[in-house]
């Protein structure tokens, strides 16, 4: 029996270290989350005093000094002390985000709250509260009780009722199925973490020490039901904090649990056990408490690594697994600028082989800026310089020959076949060799070169296409998942729109709507479109959405425009830079020339220029944001 006894007390242990690591994890996981966000920022305090109890809990265990526990049990008394007020805000937070805000009842039973803990924390460091650990009791140490003690269970009782009291009316105000089976999850979690960091043993030491088994028992129950429970509140609250699909949570939250703190944990648990069991036997364990260790991580980190393909699919993406399936395929086998110039490289170096010559030189039919040119072999500047200009003169030409001499230059063109009009993808240029001296065998492989050549160039063309569709795709999608993440608790707030205006590519949306302005797909499909301010327009105007967007932009610059007629002072440069540059095309060269500055102060002006017009818009989004909110504070008051 007594044996068992040490078996439940050692599990006991254990399992409270793991608490500590869990919920540390889980801290270092929340603090990624936007803590500008109440709800998050609320959970992450509350998290940090889970965090201090918990981890106090694991350091009790390592001692039985009176000083030593005194000073453990005072900072642990430190988290247990803030808990109810955090869980008050935190609930308070909660109610607000669906639709009920504080009408200063309940901010005022706050600060009396955080007034309460800080009278605590006095009464903790001035010895109030307790001056003295009992370690000779059985069956842990523990504090004695006194009067103040039982006026803090009070408030922390208090506390939790209204914590609870506001829970539950947040559940009520959430309507849709998904909403409200995961507030069920963060109301059920919640229980866990108040119920398991009361002090029990203030109340029920002579119990515990008359029913050990039952005791050890119970602290181990309670000590698993408190992870579980801090889990199922951080990936409740992961929704709040992070404007990600549904799976994308559930998989980042349960990889970084089993790499981080179940690793640590399981880590932690077998080197306490086997250090535990060495001292039973009389038996030096120190080698096998390092190898256990190492063991333990290597293992179970590859485990996750083998086994993550085939429960993610399983368990997260649900109907969506064919189509991400194609996304994670085409991310394995996208084929960057660098892969391609090894691709193109090893043609050249083929082809240089083959046809016994020095050198060769492969230019793609582009912009000069963007154009892919591939160097292999030993060639002049001068051979580099005198070809790169030939592509201009190729372009015209509307027939090829396999091979040919152009100005004394052997250039091989590449073309692309596929589409019903042949189309020159760019050319390869050689130092000098004989083209009739070719053999068959030679001219097959030649064909099948250039014809590899083809391909590649041909799927960078296809390749662009795809990442044009996706920066036009990505602002939509984010502002989507951000007014989907806005709204999982409050469906009003589908109705006010995104605010997309606190977003970091705000000014960037800016600068692109600005440089398409008179047609293109970044106005036509701009995420500028979701702001207030454009959505009023359409409304009340009846304008599309595109001709709303000008209208805004066009209003935020007229805002900038200095009284009088126009000049060219410096207190006129900001406007006519946006005016003339986007309003009228004027070019970069003739402006800065009018302007009187330098191409690079030029750019600077501008960059000045367009965040003045995004502070604008800004001005004009959040009258707008502050005016549907008041309705909906009347509205909610009907």
């Amino acid at each position: 029996m007594e044996g068992f006894l040490l078996f439940l007390k050692a599990i006991s242990d254990v399992i409270a270290a793991g608490v500590a690591v869990i919920s540390f994890s889980l801290l270092i996981y929340v603090i990624t989350f936007k803590l500008h966000d109440r709800v998050t920022w609320t959970f992450t305090l509350l998290l940090t005093c889970i965090v201090i109890i918990f981890g106090a809990d694991a350091f009790i265990i390592t001692t039985y000094q009176q000083d030593e526990l005194l000073r453990i049990l005072r900072i642990q008394y430190i988290g247990l002390i803030l808990l109810p007020t955090s869980f008050f805000f935190f609930s308070d937070a909660l109610l607000t985000i669906t639709g009920k805000p504080s009408r200063g009842k309940r901010r005022l039973m706050g600060y009396a709250a955080v007034f309460i803990s800080i009278l605590f924390c006095v009464l903790l460091f001035n010895g109030t509260l307790f001056s003295e650990v009992n370690t000779t009791s059985f069956p842990a140490p523990h504090i004695e009780r006194n009067i103040f003690h039982d006026y803090f269970s009070g408030f922390y009782v208090i506390m939790m009722a209204f914590s609870w009291y506001n829970f539950i009316r947040s559940l009520n105000r959430t309507s849709t199925k998904t909403s409200r089976r995961r507030m069920v999850y963060l109301v059920t979690s919640a229980i866990g973490p108040a119920l398991g960091s009361f002090p029990y043993l203030l109340y029920g030491s002579s119990f515990a020490s008359n029913n050990a088994m039952l005791f050890w028992l119970l602290s181990v129950l309670a000590y698993l039901f408190v992870s579980f429970s801090i889990v199922g509140m951080t990936y409740t609250v992961s929704f709040f904090g992070f404007p990600w699909p549904d799976r994308v949570i559930k998989s980042r939250l349960f990889k970084w649990i089993m790499r981080g703190p179940i690793t640590a944990s399981l880590a932690l648990g077998v080197t306490t056990l086997t250090s535990r069991v060495g001292k039973q036997l009389d038996v030096d364990v120190s080698s096998l408490i390092v190898l256990g260790m190492v063991a333990t991580i290597v293992l179970f980190e590859y485990s996750v690594t083998i086994f993550s393909p085939i429960w993610e699919p399983l368990f997260f993406n649900g109907s969506d697994r064919e189509e991400l399936a194609k996304i994670r395929m085409l991310e394995d086998r996208l084929l960057t600028k660098n892969d391609l110039e090894q691709f193109l490289e090893l043609i050249l170096a083929t082809l240089c082989d083959r046809l016994q010559i020095d050198g060769a030189l492969l230019i793609e039919n582009r912009d000069e800026k963007s154009a892919l040119k591939v160097i292999v072999g030993n060639l002049s500047d001068r051979f580099i310089k005198e070809n790169s200009g030939v592509i201009n003169s190729l372009r015209k030409k509307d027939k090829f020959k396999e091979i040919e001499i152009y100005q004394k230059k052997i250039i091989i063109p590449i073309l692309n076949i596929s589409s019903s009009d042949v189309s020159l993808l760019g050319f390869i240029a050689t130092k000098e060799f004989d083209p009739i001296a070719i053999d068959d065998e030679k001219r097959i492989a030649l064909r099948k070169l250039i014809n590899r050549a083809a391909t590649a160039l041909q799927d960078r063309k296809h390749q662009d296409s795809l990442f044009l569709s996706l920066e036009i795709l990505t602002p939509q999608v984010t502002a989507i998942q951000s007014i989907l993440a806005s709204s999982r608790f409050n469906k009003k707030r589908i109705l006010n729109g995104l605010n997309i205006s606190k977003m970091k590519d705000f000014e960037k949306w800016v600068k692109d709507a600005l440089n398409q302005f008179f047609g293109g797909p970044k106005l036509s499909q701009s995420p500028l479109i979701q702001l207030s301010s454009v959505q009023k327009r359409i409304r009340e105007k009846e304008e599309s959405s595109i001709k709303a967007l000008r209208g805004v932009l066009r209003e935020a610059i007229e805002c900038l425009r200095p009284v009088g007629d126009r000049q060219y002072t410096n207190e006129w440069i900001l406007f006519n830079i946006l005016d003339l540059k986007f309003m009228e095309g004027w070019k970069v060269k003739d402006l800065s020339r009018r302007l009187a500055l330098s191409e690079a102060d030029f750019y600077r002006k501008q960059r000045i220029a367009i965040s003045a017009v995004a502070d604008q818009i800004l001005m004009s989004e959040k009258k707008d944001n502050s005016r549907v909110n008041n309705e909906n504070i009347k509205e909610e008051d009907k």
